[in-house]
Formats: structure tokens, sequence, C-alpha cells
């Protein structure tokens, strides 16, 4: 019996499920199992990755030179000189020795036990004598006769046969300010020294017979 036209046959479901079942698969794996192709579509595909290519070490850049840091000097400070302390010049007295003859020393420790002067007191007064007198006077009056003389030859003073030099030692005890004074008085008489200068002015002062 011949179906009608335009007349779709009656669709078979068995045909329908196993074309879901297995028309998918076939599609794409060309009939393998359905499964297997389902499963390759689904899972990617891993491959090992190529070692990668050694790298030379990187070169280390030179550190780029540091520009020197400009220092602003600090302003500088004003030393202020401190004066100095001021010295009581009687703590610079120190002992002075110098000679004489024998005769002028028993005079002038005679005198030193019948004053109350002390021994530099005596010197002080002695070269305030001397100034008063002259120095040039007092020096020629100190000078002996030179053992030599000539008229026609000048003779050199002889300055180490004064009166009232000679080996005893005595001492006084000047600060630095008087000891300067005397110093000067010495270099004005025109004597070589101070103990020459000191015979001679105390032998002229002392009291007593002065030297021959």
């Amino acid at each position: 019996m011949t179906p009608p036209k335009n007349k779709k046959a009656p669709v078979d479901h068995d045909d329908e499920q196993t074309m879901s079942d297995e028309g998918v698969g076939n599609l794409f794996s060309g009939g393998a199992p359905s499964s297997n192709a389902l499963a390759g579509w689904a899972t990617p595909q891993t491959s090992t990755p190529a070692a990668a290519p050694l790298q030379p070490a990187p070169v280390q850049p030179h550190p780029a030179p540091v520009a020197p840091v400009a220092v602003v000097p600090s302003p500088t400070r004003e030393l202020v000189e401190e004066p100095p302390q001021a010295v009581n010049d009687a703590d610079t007295a120190r002992p002075v020795g110098f000679y004489v003859s024998t005769n002028v020393a028993n005079r002038f420790r005679k005198l030193g036990k019948q004053s109350d002067l002390t021994h530099t007191q005596i010197v002080f007064l002695a070269v305030e004598a001397a100034v008063e007198k002259g120095l040039a006077q007092v020096v020629e009056d100190a000078r002996r006769a030179p053992k030599f003389q000539s008229k026609l030859f000048a003779v050199a003073p002889d300055n180490t046969d004064l009166r009232g030099l000679g080996p005893v030692q005595l001492q006084y005890k000047p600060t630095r300010a008087q000891r300067a004074v005397i110093d000067g008085l010495v270099a004005e008489s025109g004597l070589p020294d101070h103990t020459k200068f000191l015979a001679i002015v105390l032998d002229q002062y002392l009291p007593g017979r002065r030297d021959a």
C-alpha cells in the first residue's frame, strides 16, 4: 500500500535515539566511539615546554658618579682673646747673688743688724744714692789708678780693679720689675755686669771706711 503524497512517514523513535547517541561522535571522530572524542575535546593537550636558551649574565652597569656635595662652611667664630691675668710682681721675686770685698760685706751685714732694713732694701737705697750722685761720677770714684800710665798712649780703663769688688757673696731678692730697673742702670753706667755695679754703689753708700 502506497502512502499518500506529502505525508511524512512516521519517525522511528529508536532511530532518533541512535542518532543522538552516535551521530555527534561520528561527526568529529569519523565513527570512533563518542566517549573518546568528547574526552579529547574537553581535555587540553599539554606539551612539554622547550628548555629556555641560556642567557648571558647581565652586565652590571657602572654606578653613575656621585656629584660632590657642596659643604657650606659654618660661620667662623671670632676668637676672643682673654686678657692675661695680672701677675703680682711680688710673686716674681728671686734671690740674686753678687760679690763684694770683705770690707763691704762686713759693713753691709752690720747695717742690716743695726737697722730694720732687709738686704734688698739696703741695695735699693745704695742704688738710689748712686743715681742722685750721678752714675758717671760714682764709677769714676770707684776706679783705682791704672798700674800702667802713659802720656802718649791711651790706657783703657780696668773694670776688674774697682773699689768694692771682692770674693764674698751677698744676696738680695728683687722682683722681675725691680731687676729690670737695675739692669737698665748697669747698662747706663757702662759697667759690664750686675756684680760690679752693686759692689761700687754699696762701697760708696754704706757707713764706715771705704775700700782704699
